[in-house]
């Protein structure tokens, strides 16, 4: 589990009245769940493309210092980093598409992961970035009632406040049996904010999804529903060839359902858009 060296020392006073408006409304959304292998990278990777193939302006946003598993994906060398920003400008930190050949902008993780003020430098990063783009797609590492409680976590010191002062939202992944729905469902439980959370159960290929109205159930006071993602041969395509996400027009119903409850129009999915206000699509 990622923990910070220190606390918070600026940007939380700068979110008491939300961040910072700009002409565009900016919807932030931290992908994350309870447990390992339940495909969090995959589905904050999945929904900044499907959100920026159907010309929403959307960034990804590297949030697991410690693994960094996006700026691997994306072939990003480590002469780019969060700490652009404090030098730079936020935008101008950015990696545009046609540099990760994707759909959306990125913004990678720190150079340095041990850097103590990573915490205020991820809450700058991200109030500067609001006005700049529709979505902001952060990619998270699991997190826990302890951490959620703990202001020196990046749950605690970054997600939360985030979420409970500047109405950022959680995309929660979830597996279906075992330590994975048990640390997923208590995860919930300790995060307690069934208004801004949402869940993608995980289901692994080959096996028995559990039926939708069960999960609903289990989920209810908790987070919406978004639907299942069973694992298939089209998943592990696209993940093993480096594609950044589904075709436009093709993502699966519970992406769609994701993207739709963080603000995106559901008829922009209804077919394929050719290209986007970044510019030219590339994939």
């Amino acid at each position: 589990m990622w923990r910070l060296c220190g606390g918070s020392t600026g940007f939380s006073a700068r979110i008491g009245g939300g961040m910072a408006k700009g002409k565009r409304h900016t919807a932030t959304a931290f992908v994350t769940g309870g447990s390992g292998g339940v495909g969090k990278s995959f589905t904050a990777r999945a929904l900044a493309q499907a959100l920026g193939s159907h010309g929403y302006v959307t960034l990804l946003v590297d949030g697991n210092p410690g693994q960094q598993s996006q700026r691997a994906f994306l072939g990003v060398d480590w002469s780019r980093g969060i700490e652009d920003v404090g030098i730079s400008g936020a935008m101008s930190s950015v990696l545009r598409p046609r540099e990760v050949k994707a759909a959306f902008g990125f913004l990678p993780g720190p150079m340095a992961p041990q850097d103590p003020d990573l915490l205020d430098r991820y809450g700058d990063a991200l109030v500067r970035l609001e006005g700049s783009c529709d979505f902001i797609i952060v990619d998270s590492d699991r997190l826990d009632g302890t951490q959620w409680d703990d202001p020196d976590t990046f749950a605690g010191g970054l997600i939360r406040p985030l979420v409970e002062k500047a109405g950022a939202r959680l995309v929660f992944r979830v597996g279906q049996s075992g330590s994975q729905l048990d640390d997923g469902m208590a995860a919930l439980s300790a995060v307690g904010m069934p208004e801004r959370t949402i869940v993608a159960a995980q289901c692994a290929g080959g096996r028995k999804p559990r039926p939708d109205r069960q999960w609903r159930d289990m989920l209810d006071g908790l987070a919406a529903y978004a639907g299942t993602d069973v694992w298939t041969g089209e998943s592990a395509r696209i993940v093993d060839t480096g594609l950044r996400g589904f075709e436009p027009g093709s993502e699966p119903d519970w992406l769609v359902r994701t993207a739709v409850w963080l603000g995106a129009d559901r008829s922009r999915f209804r077919k394929e858009r050719k290209g986007g206000l970044w510019g030219r699509r590339t994939r």
